[in-house]
């Protein structure tokens, strides 16, 4: 399901470019019923693709690689908060359509705006602006 650089040449234009939202935060494992941080930085975006549709994104911040590169339909997922996690600020993106589950950890030095961010991503994946919306 992981995804690498670009199938064809490399693309030098950022990443971000064109994210209706994004955020520092960690991948998280699931080991039996726990779920363990990868260490690594990393950076969750959430944009509208070529294919005009939106992607879910989960990027290295020191290899500058996108790892996940998920195509989400509207009312396919919901992003919320893992309160069984009492020693960090840990996300779960649950599918609707069957039982995958990602799980993420927030990076972000404040948790002023954990909460903003949630909401953006609940609602650019699941109510997205029409194509040709600007990412202001």
């Amino acid at each position: 399901m992981a995804v690498g650089g670009p199938l064809f040449g490399s693309s030098s234009r950022p990443v971000s470019s064109n994210a209706f939202v994004e955020f520092r935060a960690g991948k998280m494992k699931m080991v039996g019923n726990m779920v363990h941080p990868d260490k690594r930085k990393g950076m969750i975006m959430v944009e509208r693709g070529d294919d005009q549709l939106m992607h879910f994104k989960w990027k290295d911040r020191t290899s500058n690689d996108v790892e996940d590169d998920l195509i989400i339909f509207p009312d396919d997922v919901e992003y919320k908060r893992v309160p069984q996690c009492t020693t960090g600020r840990v996300y779960v993106l649950k599918f609707k359509s069957n039982n995958r589950k990602l799980f993420f950890w927030m990076q972000e030095p404040k948790t002023d705006k954990d909460e903003e961010y949630c909401k953006k991503i609940n609602d650019y994946l699941n109510n997205p602006p029409p194509p040709g919306s600007s990412s202001s």
